[in-house]
């Protein structure tokens, strides 16, 4: 896989992790951005020792400098596996991304897990974070030939299988559930960074026909009806579509999170959007 094809994800905020990594941490230790000076009583490293710094110490001390140490972060990602996730090929996709964050994630040095959940969470689609490529191909293909059914509530106990530190969340998603869930689900998630993907499918609202019989079928109730379309109805189904973007950037914002709005496994746009968070 070629670099490009690969996510090119920075933080906004320093990793506490004690491993060493690709990114910012809180740690001192190996690296090459200055921290600050310390004394000698605590890093025992002679080579450091600041000699400018130690001769205006005021209490006589030996200074020595501390070095920022680059950290590695755990990477999620969180899956709804609702009905509505398994329509119109958007399980390809998301074996496609899976597959993506994890080579993205091996590549910084990072530990990569997968979360995912319809009514519930299920064993077979979680994915404790490791750095084996091995397990997440195997899980990707699974999703790609499954059959997705009810709602996306099961999300609700992803919490309960994420570290205790901070870590790094994408949410891929379609959003149809009631906003009260996505509510409750960021809420649960505040203490790690969250990176929303919205996935829709441009044929549900911008292909729809202006006359004619139209059966349709909410995947996640099973109910279905058939529409007399008309112009009126159209742009009624349109405008719903435009409403509820609205209604989910202004959820997601409300917990400081960004959404992507996707229709395909877009890596460019995925990264152009992922720079735009820390430029």
């Amino acid at each position: 896989m070629l670099e490009a094809d690969l996510l090119q994800y920075r933080l906004p905020w320093l990793s506490s992790a004690v491993y060493p990594g690709a990114h910012l941490g809180r740690m001192t230790g190996a690296g090459l951005l200055f921290k600050q000076h310390q004394p000698m009583a605590a890093s025992s490293d002679p080579r450091r020792i600041d000699l400018r710094a130690s001769v205006l110490d005021p209490f006589e001390h030996y200074r020595v400098r501390a070095y920022q140490q680059p950290s590695r972060i755990d990477v999620y990602l969180l899956a709804d596996l609702s009905a509505s996730m398994g329509h119109a090929g958007k399980q390809k996709i998301l074996g496609t991304l899976l597959r993506t964050l994890a080579r993205s994630a091996f590549g910084y040095g990072d530990r990569f897990g997968f979360i995912g959940a319809g009514e519930r969470a299920e064993p077979r689609w979680l994915l404790p974070a490791g750095m084996h490529y091995e397990p997440v191909s195997r899980v990707a293909g699974q999703l790609e030939s499954a059959r997705f059914s009810g709602t996306a509530i099961g999300l609700g106990n992803a919490p309960a299988y994420l570290p205790a530190e901070r870590a790094l969340l994408f949410l891929l998603t379609d959003g149809h559930f009631p906003l009260a869930h996505l509510q409750g689900l960021l809420a649960s998630l505040q203490m790690h960074d969250v990176v929303p993907l919205v996935l829709w499918d441009a044929s549900e609202y911008r292909r729809l026909p202006a006359w004619g019989l139209l059966p349709v079928r909410d995947l996640e109730s099973g109910v279905s009806r058939t529409l007399v379309m008309r112009p009126a109805l159209r742009e009624r189904i349109v405008y719903a579509y435009a409403q509820r973007r609205q209604d989910l950037l202004g959820t997601f914002r409300a917990f400081g999170s960004e959404p992507l709005f996707i229709e395909q496994c877009d890596i460019p746009a995925i990264n152009r959007h992922l720079h735009q968070r820390t430029a």
